[in-house]
């Protein structure tokens, strides 16, 4: 199976040539070597634990300790405190040794809470206790530990709101919001940043060897990614670059295969602008020939080069091209062809 490592995705999700990220870095250049809380918001899949991890490594004090990213959502009822304030030895059954929480785990570097608007209100207020006092207390145990960390905490919902209809804490939301920043979507980053983010992961995925080996990515593929939608932002681009380079990661695969070139990869339809496919060379070139083309699945549209043909119009019966019929037939129109063959047949 083929997966890029965690520092080639890193390193694909920086691509920041839109206007809207390049001043988001501008924002955590500014307060990355400070200790402030900071709360980002943004879609899923955006990349907010990746700009967490940013304020992270550029910090000269914090940067030299750990980076603790914890998912709020996760936490199984009834485990919080042992999760996060840790337990000693003979806690509890089965506490056969002493575990530390993840306060103490990121004590001299930064704790990443995602998803912190998932949070029971019961939880929120043992967590704004911790970061009050900057103290923590082990399970079973007296013994305080003091904590010096910095909190970056991210969530894809409106804490505001959530203040407003009591189901956020209001003390905890100011403690958190000190550092406010929104992560923009892939769709305000624009189609530069799609294109750039698709040829990022594809060469971490493939390898720069694989990668360089192929010709210019064709027009009709900038076009087809830069146009679509991605409701799951990076996330499901990388998903997109991963089903590209599958083909490719298989050792008994070459480069300009026929598998290759008919491995089944899709973008998601454009659900949220009807722009049309951009037009251009209606045959491919041969560097264009290499580029993996698609087979329809579900509802997303094929990644090939847009047709020139445009489609017959229907005359508005019930024919066998298609179950439904035009709002308003036309009788003056010419029937369709699959009309004409049924017609003549009888």
């Amino acid at each position: 199976m083929m997966a890029a490592d965690d520092a080639a995705d890193r390193h694909a999700e920086l691509v920041a040539g839109s206007p809207a990220m390049k001043q988001l870095l501008s924002h955590v250049d500014t307060f990355a070597d400070f200790g402030s809380n900071v709360l980002l918001y943004g879609e899923t899949g955006a990349g907010k634990e990746r700009i967490a991890q940013l304020f992270h490594e550029r910090n000269k004090t914090y940067g030299k300790g750990p980076f603790v990213p914890v998912n709020c959502g996760a936490i199984p009822d009834g485990l919080f405190e042992s999760q996060f304030f840790g337990h000693a030895k003979g806690a509890f059954t089965g506490a056969s040794f002493a575990h530390r929480g993840f306060f103490e785990q990121a004590n001299g570097g930064t704790l990443f809470l995602d998803e912190i608007g998932d949070l029971p209100l019961f939880q929120q207020v043992k967590l704004l206790r911790v970061l009050e006092e900057n103290v923590v207390t082990r399970l079973g145990s007296a013994m305080n530990v003091k904590l010096d960390f910095r909190l970056v905490a991210a969530t894809n919902k409106d804490l505001r709101d959530a203040v407003r209809q009591g189901r956020f804490r209001a003390d905890l939301f100011f403690r958190l919001a000190v550092i406010e920043m929104r992560i923009p979507s892939l769709e305000e980053r624009g189609m530069a940043d799609k294109v750039a983010l698709l040829a990022s992961f594809l060469r971490h995925m493939m390898g720069p060897a694989a990668f360089d080996a192929l010709p210019p990515m064709p027009d009709w593929l900038k076009g087809a990614v830069g146009t679509a939608y991605f409701a799951g932002n990076v996330r499901e681009l990388r998903n997109l670059a991963e089903r590209v380079a599958l083909p490719y990661g298989r050792p008994e695969t070459g480069i300009r295969s026929a598998s290759a070139r008919s491995s089944a990869c899709c973008i998601p339809a454009r659900s949220k602008a009807a722009t049309a496919m951009p037009t251009g060379a209606t045959t491919r070139t041969n560097a264009a020939a290499s580029w993996p083309r698609s087979t329809p699945t579900g509802g997303a549209a094929r990644i090939r080069p847009p047709a020139s043909a445009s489609a017959a119009r229907c005359c508005g019966k019930r024919c066998a091209s298609s179950r439904l019929p035009t709002a308003r037939p036309n009788r003056r129109r010419a029937a369709c062809c699959a009309c004409q063959a049924a017609s003549s047949s009888s």
